[in-house]
């Protein structure tokens, strides 16, 4: 009788940490969560290059306002639905050039924003919606040369705006800890003057350390 019990008891054993692994959480309370979206951003002007010639007049690169506007992110969740969030995207600004009567003129610019602030995360399903709002600082660094008679002139400037946001999205879990996110951002750039109102879609994934989803 001992024997042929043994087996049956060795299975149960052997059972159990496999279930315990797939326990869900009692609560998300601590759950880092890392995400990557691509994405564009509209509103946001690309750099443009000026160049002119007494004479001649002048002409200028067209302009473009839609980005591409990759970004990385962390959240932590706080308590129940308060999801603290840092988000860092760069935008593609990009190179102009325009020439007029010898005289060429070209402009680089590399652009970036961070911005932190509160996630209002509802539910803790698969599908969860959120709302968020928070604030940061847009850094735009631009290099230009003017070329002209065979001479060349560099200059560099470099300068950051205190910006504030707010937006919101759609998480998708399609395993436990990782899943899927579609967002709409709109800020403001400069709140101390006229500044620069953007917007910016973004789609991409996530991982998630701690899960409540069964």
């Amino acid at each position: 009788m001992h024997k042929k019990l043994t087996p049956a008891l060795s299975l149960i054993l052997l059972s159990l940490p496999g279930m315990a692994q797939t326990t869900p959480a009692s609560n998300e309370n601590g759950a880092l969560q890392v995400y990557a979206d691509g994405g564009w951003s509209f509103g946001l002007p690309a750099v443009r290059a000026l160049a002119s010639v007494q004479g001649l007049g002048s002409v200028i690169s067209p302009e473009k306002k839609t980005l591409a506007a990759p970004s990385f992110g962390v959240t932590v969740t706080a308590w129940k639905f308060l999801v603290p969030f840092a988000d860092l995207t760069v935008y593609d600004t990009g190179k102009a050039t325009a020439s007029i009567g010898g005289a060429t003129a070209t402009s680089e610019a590399s652009t970036w924003s961070f911005n932190g602030g509160a996630r209002f995360v509802a539910g803790k399903s698969r599908l969860r919606g959120y709302g968020e709002f928070g604030g940061g600082v847009l850094h735009q660094t631009l290099n230009g040369t003017l070329t002209f008679a065979g001479q060349s002139t560099a200059s560099n400037i470099s300068g950051s705006f205190s910006s504030v946001m707010y937006g919101g999205g759609m998480q998708v879990f399609a395993g436990r800890r990782w899943g899927s996110d579609i967002g709409f951002d709109a800020f403001h750039a400069g709140v101390s003057g006229p500044g620069q109102n953007y917007s910016r879609i973004r789609i991409g994934v996530f991982f998630q350390t701690k899960s409540a989803i069964p």
